[in-house]
């Protein structure tokens, strides 16, 4: 069995139980008050979703074309298996991501034009900066739980209403801040940021 294959199917596995832990950290971060920080992991859920179908059908054409029926593979990589706070869980989702677009992907991405495989290289190229990007955008989130700055500025910002859309600009939103529109509490609301 080609080494791209095996590469794959670890890369699937990779992605599958990321989507499944981003689902989870979603719920404590919105637990914990950051229903921002929790849209952003179940958006990101299902991005890894479309990775981890983009690799599971790439696996199948080389099933077809290898002619192999079933793989007894077990993945090649250590996958993390935190269920923590909001900033353990970014810490360990930031690890996560690093790791596939550091050092994973790119090994798939040389062993598969070693094999011969350049369509394969190509696409597992464009996830990576898929998996850079939430990396980063982790980062970002860290950086605000971390300091305690996720509802505080230090200027005037306009923040918008996650569920209504309401806006209202302030420098910080006090804890017992409500909507008036739609009666929703300062965890509903994030920075206006509409930079398209």
């Amino acid at each position: 069995m080609k080494e791209t294959a095996k590469k794959l199917y670890t890369a699937y596995v990779g992605e599958s139980q990321a989507r499944n832990r981003y689902n989870y950290f979603s719920k404590v971060a919105k637990k914990e008050g950051f229903v921002l920080v929790s849209k952003i992991f179940d958006e990101t859920s299902d991005q890894e979703k479309e990775h981890g179908s983009w690799f599971y059908k790439m696996l199948q054409q080389f099933k077809k074309e290898e002619r192999f029926d079933e793989m007894k593979v077990i993945p090649d990589a250590e996958f993390p298996t935190t269920l923590g706070t909001t900033i353990e869980n970014l810490k360990s989702a930031i690890a996560g991501e690093n790791m596939e677009w550091q050092t994973l992907y790119p090994d798939i991405v040389k062993t598969a034009e070693k094999e011969g495989y350049p369509d394969v290289a190509k696409r597992v190229l464009a996830i990576m900066k898929a998996e850079k990007h939430h990396s980063e955008r982790y980062g970002k989130l860290l950086k605000l739980v971390g300091d305690d700055a996720f509802f505080k500025r230090g200027k005037k910002v306009v923040w918008v209403c996650m569920e209504c859309g309401y806006e209202v600009e302030m420098d910080e939103l006090p804890k017992d801040f409500k909507c008036p529109s739609c009666d929703h509490p300062r965890e509903y609301y994030r920075k206006k940021c509409e930079d398209f």
